[in-house]
């Protein structure tokens, strides 16, 4: 009898169990800030690698003058990416994974942000100032929440180029990167941070500065290109890696391994990121090329180029394109052939992504909606 009591009793725990969980939606929690008191805010749940789609009515848990928040929660394994429907208006897809703790909708697009934390205008970051051929070029070097000049914990970094968008939000016409907003959010959803290290490219001289040499480059009229031909990107690739990268690994608490390590930029920063990561493997273990530049080379030239490097230790290779502009459009067609390129070289489906988002443009706004996805493949 008391055999069967307690077979009855456990069974009935079981079900109390199961009962006092069902209400509790399973997956990734993400907020929702509106600065447009919308009168009806949707979640729309995708995924970027197929027909998946789901639309959820968020739960308003906030109000003040300044913005309504939202929570909503769907199952991150199923879906990477969000569009928020503000009454009639739709975001832009938006990274959804564990990295993400919240989107603000603002008048700059949606700004990531990390719920229970305040948001800040300004972002605190140090400047360095090294030489450059016959200039200045400056650093900008943020740190995360947590960091200790001199103490025994060591942080990944991240190399980017473009450096002058990265943490204003006035940086551009449609905001900047707002990378430092997204590694603080991944740092509370996760633990993990990173130090990101910009170099500042906002000099006449960019296209050159910012353009490999390993071939002829093609006819770039049909997108107004500029003067790519006989890029100084070598260049720029040695200042990173003999000039940024030591004093970096002297004067701050990071890693110096290349698992621990990652060059990122866009446009011509994407194609000169994939570039200084190709001609160092051995000391950057990812690659971030959005909207990369790849086209002002052919095939050919790729495949002879990424053959005459030891890639024993292959990069790891995140590439996204847009496709809702003339540029971006233009540019996706070497996106879309670089992967067969790298197989070329002992690349696997394991070794690179390919992300393509029909309505994306070539701008800071569509980057950093997808900053997080890079962040996620990174660390």
């Amino acid at each position: 009898m008391k055999k069967l009591l307690v077979i009855l009793t456990a069974a009935a725990l079981a079900v109390t169990a199961l009962v006092s969980c069902s209400g509790e939606k399973k997956g990734h929690k993400i907020y929702i800030r509106d600065d447009f008191a919308a009168e009806k805010l949707k979640v729309i749940f995708l995924s970027s690698k197929g027909n998946a789609k789901e639309t959820v009515d968020p739960e308003k848990i906030g109000e003040n003058d300044d913005y309504t928040t939202y929570s909503v929660v769907a199952d991150d394994k199923k879906y990477d990416r969000i569009i928020i429907k503000s009454d009639d208006e739709e975001s832009i897809q938006l990274a959804f994974n564990s990295y993400v703790s919240g989107w603000h909708l603002s008048a700059y697009g949606a700004i990531p942000f990390t719920y229970d934390e305040k948001e800040e205008d300004v972002i605190d970051y140090a400047v360095k100032s090294f030489k450059y051929e016959n200039t200045e070029k400056q650093i900008y070097i943020w740190t995360p929440k947590g960091y200790k000049k001199g103490g025994k914990k060591k942080y990944p970094v991240i190399y980017m180029t473009d450096g002058q968008n990265l943490f204003e939000k006035s940086a551009t016409s449609h905001g900047c990167w707002n990378v430092a907003e997204s590694i603080r959010s991944m740092q509370k959803n996760t633990g993990k941070s990173a130090i990101v290290v910009g170099i500042d490219d906002s000099t006449s001289n960019r296209d050159s500065e910012l353009t490999p040499n390993i071939g002829k480059v093609v006819d770039t009229s049909s997108v107004d290109g500029g003067n790519f031909e006989n890029g100084t990107g070598k260049y720029y690739s040695d200042f990173v890696v003999n000039t940024v990268m030591p004093y970096i690994e002297k004067n701050y608490n990071v890693y110096t391994d290349a698992k621990h390590t990652a060059i990122a930029g866009s446009s011509s920063g994407g194609i000169e990121s994939f570039y200084i990561g190709m001609e160092h493997p051995d000391k950057f273990g990812t690659i971030g090329a959005l909207s990369p530049a790849f086209g002002l080379y052919d095939d050919t030239t790729w495949v002879k180029y990424l053959k005459s490097k030891d890639l024993k230790n292959k990069p790891f290779v995140y590439i996204y394109n847009g496709d809702a502009d003339k540029l971006e459009q233009y540019l996706k067609i070497g996106a879309e052939n670089m992967p067969a390129n790298l197989k070329k070289v002992g690349y696997t489906e394991k070794d690179y992504v390919l992300k393509i988002y029909d309505k994306g443009m070539h701008n800071e706004k569509f980057w950093r909606a997808l900053f997080p996805e890079f962040l996620k493949e990174f660390m």
